[in-house]
């Protein structure tokens, strides 16, 4: 009985935390058929986001944009430039130069994107920084953290999900007051110019 009892309510408080962790996410734009969530990000001042849209695509040709660098640019929102450094068959590192408006420097990093294939319907895209792999630019501020991941779930054979969530620290004198609000846009253009391209 005691056991059973035991068992009950453990259930019930995983239940409990598993709402909770979920419940973090706070849906802040709901437009164009893409979702934008924000939440707060334990340890730092700067919120994480999620990003949420279906398109008319496979995975396959999804996957094939995320790994033409050349195209990168054309999507990827305030992406100013960008360099393959290494790419094998299910890992990229990629040299991005991202644009931030006066009077702040714009951030340069490194970031990994490997490639994993979870089954026939899913495909993980994970995405972390690595601020040390070269030094930073001139005239740019290396960002501190970047760290993330691509979810590309198929529906049916022509329709895909996707998901984008990315936590970064900017580095440098970026207040989180005046950051914050303007990383809901990041997703969403980038989601937008990704559609454009992936429907063409």
């Amino acid at each position: 009985m005691r056991q059973r009892i035991f068992l009950i309510t453990t259930i019930v408080l995983l239940s409990a935390f598993s709402a909770s962790a979920q419940g973090n996410w706070k849906l802040v734009k709901d437009e164009s058929g893409i979702k934008v969530y924000t939440k707060t990000e334990p340890g730092s001042a700067y919120k994480a986001f999620k990003a949420e849209m279906k398109v008319t695509c496979r995975i396959e040709s999804i996957v094939e944009v995320l790994k033409n660098s050349d195209s990168i640019n054309n999507w990827i929102i305030n992406c100013k430039g960008i360099k393959k450094l290494k790419s094998e068959e299910n890992d990229q590192y990629y040299y991005i130069e991202t644009f931030l408006p006066f009077p702040f420097k714009n951030r340069d990093m490194v970031y990994h994107f490997q490639y994993i294939v979870i089954n026939n319907e899913q495909v993980r895209v994970d995405v972390t920084g690595i601020p040390d792999y070269i030094p930073p630019g001139e005239g740019f501020v290396r960002l501190a953290k970047a760290n993330g991941y691509w979810l590309l779930t198929s529906i049916d054979t022509s329709t895909t999900a996707i998901a984008y969530q990315m936590h970064v620290e900017p580095g440098g004198l970026i207040p989180a007051w005046l950051a914050n609000p303007f990383i809901v846009n990041v997703p969403f253009s980038t989601f937008k110019e990704l559609r454009k391209i992936v429907q063409k």
